[in-house]
């Protein structure tokens, strides 16, 4: 049973690094750093998993060297903290995609994600390798045989469960929990027709602006609109003395040309529907992934704070819960390609893409 989630999460992140290579149209920088948690997903079904597995089997019994035992934990740490910083970084990208969608393509350009994910990279690498080798340089008594043990080391494990988790899932529940009201106020804006908005550089008035069908017929028009907000004496808002101020403009003969300009405001209008539709499916699908990594990860970080304090006195049956709490740790690296398939659509067809070149010529056809 193990060894078939090492091989689904082996060949699921496989999927997905090589969906995003082959199709042009998953090149974005969100995909870049699903590519990343793919990685360290995939290190820890390839490296990490197996090696779990043979001590399930033999019943903790090590028989691979204290060397390797030592490089196997760094590969633990190093694709956890790997995974969540990703999934950090993630949120916030989604975070800057609906909040900020006109100043989000020169805020996270291609370099700067490739930039972010090298950081996290290094400070996954910097949480994981030289701790282990402190760790054994300061241990005192000698290991036994045939054990491949872990740092005891309070601070070690409190440090590491507050940079490796903790801290990542409160900056991501924030982010999310921002994305969540952004994308509910940007939706409701955009059906009702108007935007209310700060005017950046005009002493900081709030203006309505129209984007529907109720706005003005020409630039004369939209002038007399704005000098009507910006010249509100009466101690109310701008928006209400928008309408106070408002002549009616007499009907004027509809020219074909302010035909097509009014239908090609539609047509932004829709696409822009579009578009916030399409970041807050991506918000959503990637706060599922948030979400299920949460839940398989929770308990065994509070398992390893717990350990920290009071080593296993305070844990009810750790022989049991302790392997449970890591292995649903680790399943959770094989459930984020079946989550993609089932949320996305593009990367749903690059994975049917993908498996077809494996089937018959009538079914890659079909």
């Amino acid at each position: 049973l193990l060894a078939f989630f090492a091989m689904v999460t082996i060949l699921g992140n496989l999927l997905v690094i090589a969906a995003v290579v082959r199709e042009r149209y998953l090149r974005t920088v969100t995909n870049y750093f699903i590519v990343s948690l793919a990685i360290a997903d995939l290190i820890i079904g390839g490296v990490v998993m197996p090696f779990s597995i043979f001590l399930e089997i033999t019943n903790d019994v090590w028989i691979f060297g204290s060397d390797w035992c030592d490089v196997w934990h760094s590969f633990d740490v190093l694709a956890s903290t790997a995974s969540i910083l990703n999934l950090c970084v993630i949120s916030l990208d989604r975070y800057w995609a609906i909040t900020d969608p006109i100043a989000y393509p020169s805020k996270m350009s291609t370099g700067r994600s490739f930039v972010l994910m090298a950081l996290i990279w290094i400070c996954s690498a910097a949480i994981s390798f030289p701790a282990i080798i402190w760790w054994r340089t300061v241990v005192s008594a000698p290991l036994p045989p045939h054990v491949c043990a872990f740092t005891e080391d309070t601070g070690y494990l409190i440090f590491s469960s507050l940079v490796s988790f903790y801290c990542p899932v409160s900056i991501i529940l924030f982010a999310y929990y921002k994305i969540y009201r952004a994308a509910t106020e940007q939706t409701r804006s955009l059906r009702a027709g108007c935007k209310v908005m700060n005017a950046d550089g005009v002493n900081g008035e709030v203006l309505t602006l129209r984007i529907h069908r109720g706005g003005p017929r020409d630039p004369e028009d939209a002038i007399h609109y704005a000098r009507a907000a910006n010249s509100d004496s009466d101690g109310e808002s701008p928006s209400h003395g928008l309408h106070q101020h408002i002549t009616p403009q007499p009907h004027k003969d509809v020219r074909p040309s302010r035909m097509i300009s009014r239908k090609w405001k539609h047509f932004a209008i829709s696409k822009k529907l579009s578009k916030v539709a399409k970041e807050q499916k991506a918000a959503k699908t990637l706060g599922i992934v948030m979400g299920v990594f949460c839940i398989c990860w929770v308990p065994f970080f509070i398992a390893n704070v717990l350990y920290g304090f009071c080593n296993l006195d305070c844990i009810a049956h750790p022989d049991i819960l302790l392997p449970v709490f890591t292995w649903l740790g680790y399943i959770n690296s094989g459930m984020n390609p079946v989550i993609y398939a089932c949320s996305m659509r593009d990367f749903r067809r690059a994975f049917f893409k993908i498996l077809c070149c494996f089937c018959p010529g009538y079914i890659r056809f079909r």
